[in-house]
């Protein structure tokens, strides 16, 4: 269905036959080695250290917040063991370890709205990365893109943040930061899929870039439900959720 990226006799050659190949083929040449894509592999280290940072940095009273550390952690590890081994399984983890950080923020916004309760934002959650996962495979038996579920997730975190924001108005610095720099790593992203720019055999990769700046963006978002979740909560705005 999909093209094999891994040449014969390479490391993970076998593993795309039995497992599938991934839908997409980014531009960094797939190299014959245990670490088939390093620009694209190591990129994901910096997912790693905000995770690390988030949940070293400071011991948060709230659930919400406690859960996005642990979160971004998964999502770059799950990110760079797909681009080390380029297979449909650990590309599916991939987009996993996404949800579990994206689908989070969007239920917090529903939950500003009114639209989640406390008791009910756990299986909301668990509901939408069941079903988005679900989603990626039937995307991909259909041979369409699957990549579309984060970018609609993404406007769907837009769109809520503006919707709570005419409910209560709070600061949006941090998340304009956040929007912004999601909108360069995704335009870079984009000239890498569209080969736009593309050399192959350079460390300077689109996705890459992606991947060190939404990090960072994802570290300014969460630096916004910081500020708003602790805010709210000890205004009643919203019901403090189990320690």
């Amino acid at each position: 269905m999909y093209p094999n990226p891994h040449p014969d006799m390479c490391p993970w050659h076998e593993a795309a036959v039995v497992l599938g190949a991934p839908n997409i083929k980014w531009c960094e040449a797939t190299l014959c080695g245990w670490i088939s894509e390093p620009a694209n592999t190591w990129s994901n280290l910096l997912y790693l250290v905000f995770g690390a940072i988030i949940m070293l940095g400071r011991r948060e009273a709230h659930f919400e917040l406690r859960w996005m550390g642990p979160a971004m952690l998964l999502m770059g590890f799950f990110s760079l063991v797909y681009h080390a081994s380029n297979n449909y399984l650990t590309q599916v983890f991939d987009f996993i370890g996404m949800f579990l950080l994206v689908f989070w923020m969007l239920v917090i916004n529903l939950r500003r709205l009114g639209l989640v309760t406390r008791d009910r934002q756990l299986p909301v959650f668990v509901a939408l990365c069941l079903g988005g996962t679900a989603l990626v495979h039937l995307m991909y038996l259909a041979q369409l893109k699957f990549q579309l579920i984060i970018a609609l997730a993404t406007l769907a975190i837009v769109v809520t943040e503006l919707m709570a924001r005419r409910v209560r108005r709070v600061p949006l610095g941090s998340f304009a930061i956040s929007l912004a720099l999601l909108c360069v790593a995704q335009a870079a992203s984009l000239a890498d899929l569209g080969r736009v720019y593309c050399e192959p055999e350079s460390w300077l990769q689109g996705h890459a870039v992606w991947h060190l700046l939404s990090a960072i963006a994802l570290y300014f978002a969460y630096r916004h439900y910081r500020w708003l979740i602790s805010t709210e909560f000890e205004r009643g705005a919203m019901v403090q959720t189990q320690p």
